[in-house]
Order: C-alpha cells, then sequence, then structure tokens
C-alpha cells in the first residue's frame, strides 16, 4: 500500500531532509595536553628551608619568592664585606689626600684602589648569597608540585618547586609520514575529551618538526590549545584526541553512519516519497565521527529514514513519527511522506533532523 487507505499498518520511522553543507576533512591523533611553559625551580644554593610561603595550586607571579633559605650566616658575610669595603675606600681617600703632599707615590695608590675594587666585588658576592636565600618562580603560572618540607636541607641539583603556565597548553601529536603533507601550520585542530561528545576546545597548529622519527616513522606537530578556550577548562595530562582540520569540502551532503545499510551489494538508504519507503543506492565517502559523506545517490531535499530502516522493504508504508529528533505536532503540515488513513499523525513537514542513532548497519530493529 502506498499511501493510501488499506489494512497494511504503516512502520513508523524518523527522518532526516538531506542537505548539503560544509564537510570537514580531519586527521586524528591521541596525546596527552603539557604546559606549553613549565619549570622545575632549584635551589641556587645548599641551604636549610626557613620557610615555605606557597603552596601547590597557588599562582605566582614571575620572580615571586616561594621559599626562603636561612640566611642569618650569609647576613653576616655581608655585613662584614660591606665593613671592609668602607675601610678600603676611606683608605684609598687617605691615599689621595697624601699623594697630593707627595707623600705617597702614584703606584701605592692605585694599589690601595685595586683592593678597594676587591673589596666592592666581595660585597656584590655576599649580597648574591643573601638573595639566593630566596627561591623565586622564573616563571607566571600555578605551582604544580612542593618537593621540600621546611627544615629540609635543600642542594642545587634536586627540584624545590614545579610551575607551569595551566592558561597556555599544547598538544604535541605523532603524524604519520604518509599524511604529514595534509598537515599546515595555522590549520584549525578540534580537541575532544570523550568519544561521541563534540569538541571541547579549539586549537591550531603552530609547528611542523622538519624531520621524520625513524623509530615510529611519524613527524612530531605540536598545536596551542587554550586551556579555557572551550565550555570546560582542560588541564597537562589530560588525555585528549585531536582532529586536525586538513581541509573543508562544500557542498557535500552528510548522514548518520548507522542511517546507511551496508549488508547488501552495496550501501543503501530508505528514501520516503508518497508515504512508503524508497530503497535507494548510494556511495560513501569520508566519515567524520557519526557521520558520512554521500557523494552520489542523494539530492538536497530527500526524505532519508535515519531511525526504523532496518525493519523496511522497498514499497512498504511508513508513518514519520520524528523530523529532526523531534514529534511531529498535529495539524496539517507538508512533507513528502503521506501516512496512510489509519496513521496516528498527519502529514509532517519536511527538516533537517539531527543525528539519530540507529540500532545497526543490516538485520537489528530500528526503534
Amino acid at each position: 500500500m502506498a499511501g493510501g487507505g488499506g489494512s497494511a499498518r504503516a512502520t513508523p520511522v524518523s527522518v532526516r531532509v538531506a542537505e548539503a553543507g560544509d564537510l570537514e576533512v580531519t586527521l586524528r591523533a591521541s596525546t596527552t595536553l603539557r604546559a606549553r611553559e613549565r619549570v622545575e625551580v632549584v635551589p641556587q644554593q645548599t641551604g636549610v628551608v626557613a620557610e615555605i610561603l606557597v603552596e601547590e595550586g597557588a599562582r605566582v607571579a614571575e620572580g615571586e619568592t616561594l621559599a626562603r633559605l636561612d640566611d642569618a650566616e650569609w647576613r653576616l658575610q655581608l655585613e662584614q664585606a660591606e665593613a671592609r669595603a668602607r675601610a678600603a675606600r676611606e683608605a684609598v681617600d687617605r691615599a689621595r689626600a697624601l699623594r697630593e703632599l707627595d707623600l705617597m707615590s702614584d703606584q701605592e695608590v692605585d694599589n690601595l684602589a685595586s683592593d678597594a675594587e676587591v673589596t666592592e666585588a666581595e660585597v656584590d658576592l655576599a649580597r648574591l648569597r643573601v638573595e639566593h636565600a630566596r627561591i623565586r618562580s622564573p616563571i607566571s603560572g600555578t605551582v604544580t608540585h612542593r618537593f621540600i618540607d621546611r627544615g629540609q636541607q635543600v642542594n642545587t641539583s634536586e627540584p624545590a618547586f614545579g610551575v607551569a603556565d595551566l592558561d597556555r597548553l599544547e598538544a604535541r601529536v605523532a603524524v604519520p609520514e604518509r599524511d604529514i603533507s595534509r598537515v599546515q601550520v595555522g590549520q584549525v585542530a578540534r580537541i575532544l575529551v570523550d568519544e561521541g561528545r563534540g569538541p571541547v576546545a579549539e586549537g591550531r597548529v603552530e609547528r611542523i618538526r622538519p624531520v621524520v622519527d625513524e623509530a615510529s616513522g611519524t613527524v612530531l606537530v605540536t598545536v596551542e590549545v587554550g586551556a579555557r578556550s572551550g565550555e570546560e577548562p582542560l588541564r597537562p595530562g589530560q588525555f585528549v584526541n585531536v582532529d586536525i582540520v586538513t581541509e573543508v569540502l562544500a557542498g557535500r551532503i552528510t548522514l548518520p553512519r548507522t542511517s546507511v545499510l551496508v549488508d547488501g551489494a552495496a550501501p543503501r538508504v530508505f528514501l520516503v516519497r508518497d508515504g512508503t519507503a524508497v530503497e535507494q543506492e548510494v556511495s560513501l565517502g569520508y566519515s567524520r565521527g557519526e557521520r558520512v559523506e554521500i557523494p552520489t545517490g542523494l539530492e538536497p531535499g530527500d526524505t532519508v529514514v535515519v531511525v526504523g530502516q532496518d525493519n523496511l522493504r522497498p514499497d512498504v508504508p511508513v508513518r514519520v513519527m520524528q523530523v529532526d529528533g523531534q514529534p511531529i505536532e498535529e495539524g496539517p503540515r507538508a512533507v513528502d511522506a503521506a501516512p496512510p488513513e489509519d496513521a496516528e499523525f498527519p502529514d509532517g513537514p519536511p527538516g533537517a533532523p539531527a543525528d539519530e542513532p540507529g540500532q545497526g548497519n543490516g538485520g537489528g530493529s530500528g526503534r
């Protein structure tokens, strides 16, 4: 029965109207995010930790003090050096006065002046020791690790803190050598956290390593990512998928992958025309996520069954229950799917429904 009254019951289906749009061709890779700038802060001299001023998670500015070493001895050494320097300068002043009276030679004055310069250098060195008693952050960022405790003896070979700029992240992905020609600096990259969900952030290809790794046959590509560029903040160490958009194809029809039946000689879909199911062979092109390109077999405006197609046969009556994932409201609406007379709903309109999950590509029951 095809659209008229009769005893055959119509099969309920959900449909979408095929539309042409842009199709992004992507190259996917998986990696863990890392901070673009991160450092391990190492003490600049050996000493005992007297005070810890920050904890993990604290935001710090460049040059901010993170901890302080016991500097009592170094301060005394600075006072001694300053006293020697004052005495040396006074000796030079006296020597120059005596030289004016021809009571001291130029050579003796020069020797004293040289000794004074040495004492000034000793003051600078003592002052630097006092300054180095403060462990400072070399960058602005967030304290990610604290490796030391108060009263601990530290040295210049082991880190005291870890600091990272958590607002600026990067994803380093390994792209196979055969695909690297598709990647260019500046291309958009989508960041995905969970399979089946949309992108949570967007980045761009920043640099491409000019050599191929001999062991893996891949090229390292670095994608710059903003930690707060999407709906949810990203963190260093987080595992993500990265879709690099290598090409955008215009005027392409795409469908949910599950709406295409592939259990026959050729891929096919079911269309709705005059309230009946029409089987249509199609070809498959690029796929992205849950969607697949249909290069041939469909035209914009075709009404395609996206749920319930597994229960259909050619020329059987159908009843359109949903368009764009929404139930058809009562009332006259134009759609190329006239239901039989005993249908629960009247005609429904063409639309562009969201992807509807199918129950398989053959043999199963659509719901």
